[in-house]
């Protein structure tokens, strides 16, 4: 795991825009994955795509070289359990491109699963097309090759 929680004051970190969309999840995670995804990711080299941190019962979602912030993913507690309930996705052109609410749908979960949870995952592909590989290397940069952010020891 990383040797601290990853904290918005430890990375450069822009607020979401205003022009975003509001999707609808629903994925349960029990109390060992959720303190595997409080603790977030700081990344330590140019390769790791992402910053990502805990704060107020949502997980934030930055790119690690601009700031910008992607995804405000929201989670509610039910008992033990804690469930993602509903993502805020920026649609912002000048900083993300995509508008494929199916797509973000499934690259948080994605994203969730193999940069924080460590877990196999498929990444998500658009339009029943094989993503290429370049693709996945811009949006998970050395994780896809199994190496990942915790087990460096120098930051970016």
């Amino acid at each position: 795991m990383t040797a601290k929680p990853a904290r918005p004051s430890v990375w450069n970190t822009e607020p979401l825009r205003e022009q975003r969309a509001t999707l609808q999840l629903d994925r349960v995670f029990s109390p060992d994955d959720m303190d595997r995804i409080r603790n977030g990711l700081i990344p330590v080299v140019m390769e790791d795509k992402w910053f990502i941190y805990w704060r107020d019962e949502a997980l934030y979602f930055h790119r690690n070289w601009t700031g910008n912030c992607t995804y405000v993913v929201h989670f509610t507690s039910e008992g033990e359990e804690w469930r993602m309930v509903r993502a805020e996705v920026n649609r912002d052109y000048e900083q993300y491109q995509c508008t494929n609410d199916d797509y973000d749908t499934e690259m948080i979960s994605y994203l969730i699963d193999a940069l924080l949870l460590r877990r196999p995952a498929q990444f998500p592909v658009t339009d029943g097309s094989d993503e290429s590989v370049l693709a996945q290397w811009a949006n998970v940069g050395r994780a896809m090759l199994g190496s990942h952010p915790d087990e460096g020891d120098e930051q970016v």
